[in-house]
């Protein structure tokens, strides 16, 4: 699916610089020059479309249906009208034209909701745990910075939960990615021990139990000065 969006994108692409010189060619009056001056709003849905496209790339698409449906309706939606442009050469394929690119917009905004909650999700389960993370760490370790920066990198994810814009909001995921990519290397730098990593991780969605605090997590907590910091709590 991903591919064939790609390549019904590339097609948009190609044939828009072409079409305004082919339609002057042809003599079919009024609606002519509206599918014309529809030009700019194909090309504005084709870039929306391409910037959805890649923050699915990088997202994923998860094991969530109506994402899945959004997206197979916007790929759908391209194919049909990349195949309409490249075979306008009457009134009724103009007609066609004009006709069917509301409901082209209309599928790429469908798909871009349903991958803002796809992100919704994402940033819940996977980046608001640096907030907690990260004020745990800069505790343990006044002098680095990791802390701080996986407390702005949570942050940053809530932030781009209210991003409207499709190319604003490709940009802000690709880069929170790329960082919290980095983050997570860095922590398992500053750990120096998967058991260590793995219970702070779980500390930090609160998740972690007595049982995770092994002799070689309490032997790092005690090394870091940080045994202070927990407390006992029955669960429940």
């Amino acid at each position: 699916m991903v591919r064939e969006m790609a390549d019904a994108l590339e097609e948009l692409e190609q044939l828009l610089p072409e079409l305004p010189q082919a339609l002057e060619r042809r003599t079919l009056g009024e609606s002519l020059s509206r599918v014309a001056s529809s030009l700019n709003e194909i090309r504005s849905a084709s870039r929306r479309l391409s910037e959805v496209l890649d923050a699915a790339d990088r997202i994923g698409l998860g094991d969530v249906p109506e994402v899945v449906e959004k997206m197979d309706d916007m790929s759908d939606a391209a194919l049909h009208m990349a195949s309409l442009l490249m075979n306008a050469d009457d009134a009724a394929s103009l007609h066609q034209i004009e006709r069917d690119l509301p409901q082209f917009k209309s599928t790429i905004a469908g798909a871009f909701s349903a991958m803002r909650q796809r992100w919704r999700n994402e940033v819940a389960a996977g980046y608001r745990p640096f907030l907690s993370l990260g004020q745990l760490l800069s505790k343990i370790d006044h002098a680095s910075s990791l802390g701080a920066r996986m407390v702005e990198l949570g942050q940053d994810a809530n932030a781009s939960l209210t991003i409207a814009q499709t190319d604003q909001f490709r940009d802000a995921v690709i880069k929170l990615i790329d960082t919290r990519a980095l983050l997570e290397s860095e922590k398992t730098s500053f750990t120096a021990d998967e058991q260590v990593d793995s219970f702070l991780s779980d500390l930090a969605q609160n998740q972690a139990r007595l049982r995770s605090v092994t002799t070689d997590v309490f032997r790092w907590l005690a090394e870091h000065d940080a045994l202070d910091l927990f407390e006992v709590r029955p669960i429940g």
